[in-house]
């Protein structure tokens, strides 16, 4: 199953979660009920999806959520030192640690940061 998780930023600004199966040309969609911005997901070893997005309620954030593709929905598990204008992560698992690469504004220049995060 391919998972798309897609910023919108049209109407409700929610933010949708879309499935398909192979042959992946027939896509449902789902809204997921927060505005999200620069989405990427990654897999842990254990199955479990996170996803980095920016949230903007009630402050924007660059945060790390739980994804459940079931309900599609969205359960954040932290936010990163970010603020202002923030967004775009990238993730990659190693050693062990989920390694979060992003951009912030939150100490009065746009800088990039590195976040290592152990998961159990």
């Amino acid at each position: 199953t391919a998972l798309c998780l897609l910023r919108h930023e049209t109407g409700t600004k929610s933010g949708y979660l879309g499935t398909s199966r192979a042959p992946y040309d027939t896509w449902t969609w789902s809204e997921v009920g927060l505005r999200i911005g620069g989405p990427e997901m990654i897999q842990l070893p254990d199955g479990r999806i996170i996803a980095a997005t920016r949230l903007y309620e009630p402050e924007q954030r660059t945060s790390l959520s739980l994804l459940d593709p079931a309900s599609s929905t969205l359960t954040e598990l932290v936010a990163l030192p970010s603020g202002g204008d923030t967004s775009y992560p990238g993730m990659v698992i190693h050693d062990g640690l989920l390694w979060v690469s992003y951009y912030s504004s939150h100490e009065d220049k746009t800088s990039i940061y590195l976040a290592k995060v152990k998961f159990e």
